[in-house]
């Protein structure tokens, strides 16, 4: 089993950066939410990316990693 970090701006955008990274559908991966993130004071001081961590099958669809 393969496992990979991705992150984003939101939950959903580091989902879709890594599922077209691994050239992935939903309901190949298993996806572990480790941050959600947050836009900071005034969307700038303090920012922190969505994390996402994915979980691959060996066999299935891994193909640019």
């Amino acid at each position: 089993m393969i496992e990979l970090e991705f992150k984003g701006k939101t939950v959903e955008e580091a989902i879709s950066k890594g599922l077209k990274q691994l050239g992935c559908k939903k309901e190949d991966v298993t996806v572990k939410v480790v941050t959600e993130g947050s836009s900071g004071l005034f969307g700038q001081v303090g920012t922190k990316p969505a994390v996402v961590l994915m979980f691959v099958e060996d066999s299935k669809c891994v193909s640019k990693v």
